[in-house]
């Protein structure tokens, strides 16, 4: 935690420090004056009040809907769910038609409801707040639906899952140094590090999830080598002495050739050094991920080095 009284921050760090609050996903969608839906992804969203019920999200004054969103007549907001991380990633970036083949229809505020979500509000305008680089809106909600999928989650820069067991919310977050890890495939092929101190290969790996920005990270350490990935869910958690091991199952979005010039590097399942992993853990967690890659199912195991629990993913 950062105890400074400093007025002046630094805003890499502050936004990291932000993003330690684990939130939720939004898209918030509406229309322009000439009919167009319009849409961005959002995690600033809260409610506000009951009576009257009232709720809140904010966009970037530099974001190019800014204008649009606080001249329409009212907007959405719709909740994710965990199988919508594509969409998140679509709403997210700013120019082409994100409404492409994305089916949707109008509520009372003729504002973009997105199927399949988990829950839905339309909102017409109830008040705006100017708040430093951002604009905070205030919607009062006209409609709403809701249903019991499960949410898409968000926290330190990456997406996670809600679906964690009791066990492995408490071996996470148990007392003992963390090291945090991924399991990453690609067309038969998984991502390997090399040791620079002692050769012996391991799935990446760090001391926190972090963010692209973030070197020394493990997001930080897989962009700078042409990486990126999302993190949807935990694929092992296990302890060993003071140490706690945590992996997450990588979904790959895309890799620059140079990868393979660095220390990470891509094997075939069929041409692992399997005498290169000395960590017999490891062994077994990679050998399972190939069975399970095979089969299509997936299962996530909880314990310790020698035996833990296998929970379906």
């Amino acid at each position: 935690m950062n105890d400074s009284n400093e007025v002046e921050f630094d805003a890499r760090d502050l936004r990291r420090a932000f993003g330690n609050f684990a939130t939720g996903v939004t898209i918030v969608t509406t229309l322009d004056d000439k009919g167009a839906a319009c849409g961005f992804t959002a995690n600033s969203f809260s409610s506000v009040s009951i009576d009257p019920p009232l709720l809140l999200v904010s966009i970037a004054r530099s974001a190019y809907g800014c204008e649009i969103f606080t001249r329409s007549r009212g907007f959405a907001v719709n909740i994710l769910a965990q199988n919508q991380r594509e969409l998140s990633n679509r709403f997210a970036r700013a120019g082409a038609d994100k409404f492409v083949d994305q089916n949707w229809r109008q509520a009372v505020t003729g504002s973009p409801i997105l199927e399949n979500v988990v829950a839905w509000f339309d909102c017409s305008h109830f008040q705006q707040v100017d708040a430093g680089d951002h604009v905070i809106l205030i919607g009062q909600v006209e409609q709403y639906s809701y249903n019991t999928h499960a949410p898409l989650g968000f926290c330190r820069g990456a997406y996670v899952s809600f679906g964690l067991t009791p066990p492995m919310l408490q071996m996470v977050s148990s007392p003992g140094r963390l090291r945090v890890g991924a399991i990453i495939e690609s067309n038969g092929r998984i991502l390997l590090e090399r040791n620079p101190d002692s050769g012996q290969l391991l799935p990446p790996n760090s001391d926190n999830v972090g963010d692209a920005d973030t070197p020394d990270s493990l997001l930080g350490k897989l962009a700078s080598a042409g990486i990126q990935v999302d993190l949807p869910f935990i694929y092992a958690a296990y302890h060993e002495n003071n140490e706690r091991f945590v992996y997450y199952l990588g979904e790959l979005l895309s890799v620059r050739d140079a990868v393979e010039t660095r220390q990470l590097h891509f094997y075939a399942f069929d041409h692992i050094t399997w005498e290169e992993i000395s960590d017999t853990a490891t062994i077994a967690m990679l050998e399972r991920f190939i069975r399970e890659k095979r089969l299509g199912n997936y299962n996530v195991y909880i314990g310790d080095r020698e035996s833990g629990e296998m929970h379906p993913a």
